[in-house]
């Protein structure tokens, strides 16, 4: 393995950082965890002692021909020692009443990290959802919070365990080393090698990671695409589902093969800890069973070291294997502040404050950019000025980079090279926050949501403004077809999450995408395809109210329909991410140029003798 490749697998934070981020999470959000735990590992430790001390301490009294009373005080208070001790841990963990809710705790505290996940990955800038590097240290950091086992909850049982590991094991070393000396010595270095050989083993998955996690995705990605109503049709039709199942048992196999080398590199580790194990115990046995030969132990004496010496080594490998698990957890806690404090190249702080103005003036200067992973410039060296108010069109074949130019200048995205300026400001000096909050905008793709037809709109569950929800519907031409939906705009969307839920057609779910950005009432209008999927009657009807939607507005409008171009009041047309041509919708058709060209074939298809003329 190279040296590269071993400073690749490290992790970036160690065992301390990571101890210290989760305890803080719990002094911050559920600070009784802790408090519990330190009851939890006094009355386990106290259960522990009572328990061992028990038979030997019966023998003796019964070696010494104590009374019966005797006896039996001797055995109610040993006894009674590890019910009351077991009753209390039992009672934290699982009892009735305010202690038991140690349990729901560490359920809320696992919540509330995973809630800083899912807020990273929300508001994380949007670049980072095109970098494969960022999305993999995000399925990694999810990891951690997959069950109740998994490093955001499981940690407290590690670190419980451990503790009265511990504890218990500087009992019995005190006990061994005043046995021998060498009992002691010879258990610490075999137990050792364990430890060194057990470390290793158990970060094979850590090391092969990125290929257990690309396996895990495919395969459960396939697993479930039958199931997933957006695919239904294709399934059906295409005959696709033998082929998925063969995508799926390839996958499935690819995760089996892994398993069975995964499975042979632990089986060589489990033997190498059992011969250790045997030589350890066996080493040990004999030096004390010399010595009681030797020195004439009595059987209650025998007997307590003999259970020291078994102790001992449950102990030591307790402490081993809790530190091992321990050591694993926080692998997976470095995955995740990795993730959570993965840097932000966009401003998400203070920043200088947006102008206070309805209206503005957005500008690109020699502007460019290329996705990751790409060589190609997808906009290249462009400029632009779009004034306040002004309705701009961008039209162009497929890949010409409209749809680019728009996440640019909505700040979706920042220019590698060149600046994208707001009334003058490069926008990297806002709030990226903020300068979201200018732009209403219908994406070509775009995401519905299991939730209500007012809460699409509104894109809130509270405080929902009910006659401008109507009315941004009437604006979109949705009334009737909200009206006639079982409860209206109360209606939940999807199957997902509710059993009474309706799927909206392509259409309707346009015009509910469009209704939900004249909600926002943002700045700037951004319309990217937004007839697309509009019958010839709806798109018209889009057309006839562009202009009351885009009133007051500057708005940017996308589409490959070119008649619907000359509602704006400048046209762009791109190519190779440039600005090819540059004018209204009567002076590019003027030029015959492009534009010209392409609006001529898109026209042929609508008239009337379209056939005879292919024909001759």
């Amino acid at each position: 393995m190279s040296k590269e490749k071993e400073k690749r697998e490290k992790p970036q934070y160690g065992m301390l950082k990571c101890l210290r981020y989760f305890f803080s999470r719990a002094a911050k959000y559920r600070h009784e965890t802790i408090v519990l735990l330190f009851f939890q590992i006094l009355f386990n430790i106290s259960s522990a002692v009572f328990g061992f001390y028990m038979s030997p301490m019966i023998l003796s009294r019964l070696e010494n021909h104590s009374t019966a009373q005797e006896l039996i005080l001797t055995a109610a208070f040993f006894i009674g020692g590890c019910f009351i001790s077991d009753a209390l841990v039992s009672y934290i963990g699982n009892g009735m009443g305010v202690l038991s809710f140690k349990c729901a705790y560490q359920v809320e505290l696992r919540s509330k990290i995973l809630q800083e996940l899912t807020d990273k990955a929300a508001t994380t800038s949007y670049c980072h959802c095109l970098d494969n590097k960022f999305m993999r240290a995000g399925e990694r950091a999810g990891n951690a919070c997959t069950s109740n086992s998994a490093a955001a909850e499981g940690t407290w049982n590690t670190l419980q365990n451990l503790s009265v590991n511990i504890v218990m094991f500087f009992f019995f070393t005190a006990m061994l080393t005043y046995i021998h000396p060498l009992v002691f010595a010879v258990t610490v270095v075999l137990s050792v090698a364990d430890f060194a050989i057990s470390s290793y083993v158990y970060k094979y998955n850590y090391r092969h990671r990125e290929e257990l996690s690309h396996i895990d995705r495919q395969a459960w990605y396939l697993q479930g695409l039958p199931s997933q109503l957006s695919v239904a049709k294709d399934i059906r039709l295409f005959g696709l589902a033998s082929w998925i199942n063969r995508l799926t048992d390839k996958a499935f196999a690819a995760k089996e093969a892994y398993a069975r080398k995964e499975h042979k590199f632990y089986l060589i580790g489990t033997f190498s800890s059992m011969v250790i194990e045997f030589l350890r115990s066996g080493a040990v046995i004999f030096i004390l069973l010399k010595m009681c030969v030797e020195n004439g132990m009595s059987a209650a004496e025998f007997m307590l070291y003999f259970s020291a010496v078994n102790s001992f080594n449950g102990q030591f490998s307790g402490i081993l294997n809790n530190f091992l698990d321990l050591k694993n957890k926080c692998l997976d806690f470095s995955s995740m502040l990795e993730f959570l404090n993965y840097p932000e190249p966009f401003n998400f702080g203070e920043g200088e404050k947006i102008p206070d103005s309805y209206t503005y003036e957005i500008k690109l200067e020699n502007v460019s950019y290329t996705y990751p992973e790409s060589d190609k410039k997808i906009i290249d060296g462009l400029n632009l000025d779009i004034k306040p108010g002004e309705k701009v069109a961008i039209v162009g074949l497929n890949g010409a980079g409209k749809t680019t130019l728009i996440k640019l200048i909505t700040g979706l995205l920042d220019p590698d090279e060149g600046r994208v300026l707001l009334n003058g400001t490069d926008i990297r000096k806002f709030n990226r926050a903020e300068y979201y909050k200018l732009f209403s905008a219908v994406f070509q793709h775009f995401n519905m949501y299991d939730i209500t037809v007012a809460e699409t709109v509104a894109q809130s569950a509270e405080d929902i403004d009910v006659p401008r929800v109507r009315d941004c519907l009437e604006k979109a031409g949705l009334t009737k077809a909200v009206n006639d939906l079982p409860d209206g705009i109360n209606t939940h969307l999807g199957r997902e999450v509710y059993l009474d839920g309706v799927v909206l057609s392509g259409g309707q779910t346009q015009r509910l995408m469009l209704a939900r950005a004249l909600y926002k009432n943002g700045s700037v209008l951004v319309l990217d395809e937004p007839t697309a999927a509009l019958d010839p009657l709806a798109e018209r009807d889009m057309y006839e109210k562009y202009n009351s939607m885009a009133d007051g507005k500057t708005s940017l409008f996308i589409s490959h329909r070119l008649a619907s171009t000359q509602f704006c009041d400048r046209i762009l047309y791109l190519k190779d991410g440039r600005i090819a041509e540059e004018g209204s919708h009567e002076s590019l058709l003027s030029l015959g140029g492009e534009y010209a060209k392409l609006f001529n074939i898109q026209a042929r298809y609508y008239k009337k003798n379209y056939r005879k003329e292919e024909a001759v």
